[in-house]
């Protein structure tokens, strides 16, 4: 006779397993490039012990070849699979998370003329994050215009594709709005949130070039550039050249 009570436990632990499997999977898509693998693995290590949980099930019914096996094989794998990967997760979140709330909490302690680089994987979010209850004019020269929403910000659209923008070729154009924005606003802040859009036009060393001089022309008007950078569209020794001319937090 089956147990009632131990066939319920098998069941509901099934059940939510098996949720949880399907829940991560529908959702990997949604997350960015360095946490997409690592939500992968996750699905994975999850749909193990779905399997395992199955057997438990099946057992109380038909014999299973190698059932207490297969029970101890998936549960240690599934649940050591899932909180190694949970770590991955956390240091990967704080690996941008522990910069934003660094530069967060600096917001009107920086000084005049300084030079900030933002290292995330999640940009336009940090971006939104960092813009509340910012008090300087500001004006940011970004690829989704239409997501930040404050109108108290100059926003310059970065496309080829409407008049309306600038060219991301047009390096010196976005030059000189920066400037003159600088030099009408004092004490402003000026954003970069498409790094990579730029490289992509004009390869690393131009748009470096770039921000080397827009970093020595805002220091002499007294504004604070901020660039917000995605770690794994660049190459190491790119980043090491940004660490080292501008402040990172």
């Amino acid at each position: 006779m089956v147990d009632i009570v131990g066939l319920f436990y098998r069941v509901f632990m099934f059940i939510m397993i098996l949720s949880l499997t399907i829940f991560i999977s529908l959702r990997v898509k949604r997350y960015p490039k360095n946490l997409r693998h690592l939500m992968l693995l996750a699905a994975i290590f999850s749909g193990i012990g779905t399997f395992g949980r199955f057997i438990d099930i099946l057992v109380l019914f038909v014999p299973v070849p190698f059932a207490p096996e297969i029970h101890i094989i998936t549960h240690i794998v599934s649940v050591g699979g899932i909180i190694w990967v949970f770590i991955l997760i956390m240091l990967s979140l704080e690996t941008y998370y522990i910069p934003l709330t660094s530069i967060v909490q600096t917001k009107g302690k920086k000084k005049a003329g300084a030079s900030y680089l933002v290292l995330s994987s999640n940009i336009i979010h940090d971006v939104i994050e960092f813009l509340q209850d910012i008090n300087e004019p500001v004006l940011i020269f970004t690829r989704y215009p239409h997501l930040y929403e404050n109108e108290n910000i100059k926003k310059i659209w970065v496309t080829t594709a409407d008049s309306n923008g600038v060219s991301p070729t047009a390096l010196h154009v976005l030059q000189d709005i920066a400037i003159k924005f600088a030099s009408e606003n004092e004490g402003s802040i000026i954003i970069l949130d498409c790094v990579e859009y730029l490289v992509i036009y004009n390869g690393f060393k131009s748009v470096f070039k770039l921000l080397v001089s827009l970093k020595d022309h805002l220091m002499v008007r007294g504004a604070t550039l901020i660039i917000f950078a995605d770690p794994t569209a660049l190459d190491e020794s790119e980043i090491a050249l940004l660490k080292r001319e501008f402040h990172s937090l």
